[in-house]
């Protein structure tokens, strides 16, 4: 896999995240369970966290094989405390110190309700929103850096962190908003802008190697966005992900779990840090008025 350099020297082009302990919430998704099978297929030791029981997460990811099982899966919810304590020590019992934490957990857009306008918005969603996308995230991060601090204070166990990272999900709609639900793209602009801001300044004075980073995807080309496309119509896809995307496409899960693998990856991406990763598929803002809506605003 080496190939020469200028200067002779193998250039290795793996990833390096063989053995590397990652754990993954929101482990179960749509975008999620292609992102476990990435980190397996890069040689990770994986753990996901999800709200499903272990019996239904058993049909979507493939937890046989292996003692311990790889992936591992944990019930747990990331807007409750002990829940997620609770995984992640089981998770360290199991595999060592998570090392890499990739917070997917979140509710998505697409199972949130939408309103014409902020004015209609019930303030128990926006709550609601907050709690699980921005308090949820929020905790994630923080149990993941706890437990690297932990690690790092131990001679034995810091000697072995590797491709130690954060790598947060966040949202087209954060850069560009939403207008019927106002929640969702608040919710995601606090995590991958203020929270990893704060982040990147944070982690590598606990861990001076410590990296966080965050993902926007655009629309990701799951079974709900494809049905969502034949529910809502033509129309509605041209605008979601053709009518101002530069590749006029939805984006492949597969190409959000590269990205994350690249992020995780101290090999590739050592000097990546701080930074909001689109892929959007040169995404440049959101449809503001269809014809018919500009159409009736004249007629007023």
């Amino acid at each position: 896999m080496a190939a020469p350099t200028r200067n002779n020297a193998p250039f290795d082009i793996s990833l390096g995240l063989e053995g590397t302990h990652i754990l993954v919430t929101g482990g179960c998704g749509l975008i999620g369970r292609v992102v476990v099978q990435a980190f397996l297929a890069a040689g990770c030791n994986v753990t996901a966290l999800d709200l499903l029981d272990v019996h239904k997460a058993a049909t979507v990811l493939d937890l046989s094989g292996g003692e311990p099982p790889n992936p591992t899966y944990f019930t747990a919810s990331v807007t409750d405390g002990k829940s997620l304590d609770d995984a992640f020590a089981s998770a360290t019992d199991r595999f060592g110190p998570v090392e890499c934490c990739v917070a997917l957990a979140g509710l998505d857009l697409s199972v949130l309700t939408q309103c014409d306008s902020i004015c209609d918005v019930d303030p128990k969603e926006w709550r609601k929103v907050f709690d699980v996308n921005i308090h949820g995230t929020f905790l994630t991060c923080q149990r993941w850096l706890q437990g690297i601090r932990a690690a790092s204070q131990d001679p034995g166990t810091a000697s072995k962190l590797k491709n130690v990272g954060l790598v947060i999900m966040g949202s087209e709609s954060g850069t560009f908003g939403v207008r019927t639900m106002a929640a969702y793209a608040a919710g995601k602009s606090a995590v991958q802008y203020g929270l990893l801001q704060s982040l990147a300044k944070d982690a590598p004075r606990i861990y001076s190697k410590a990296r966080v980073n965050a993902v926007a995807p655009g629309a990701v080309d799951t079974d709900r966005f494809k049905d969502e496309c034949e529910r809502y119509g033509e129309q509605w896809r041209y605008e979601e992900c053709e009518a101002t995307v530069g590749l006029a496409k939805p984006v492949p899960p597969e190409d959000v779990a590269r990205t994350i693998l690249f992020l995780a990856s101290e090999r590739f991406s050592g000097s990546v840090h701080g930074q909001l990763i689109p892929v959007d598929g040169g995404k440049t803002g959101s449809v503001c008025w269809t014809r018919e809506e500009l159409a009736e605003r004249r007629r007023r």
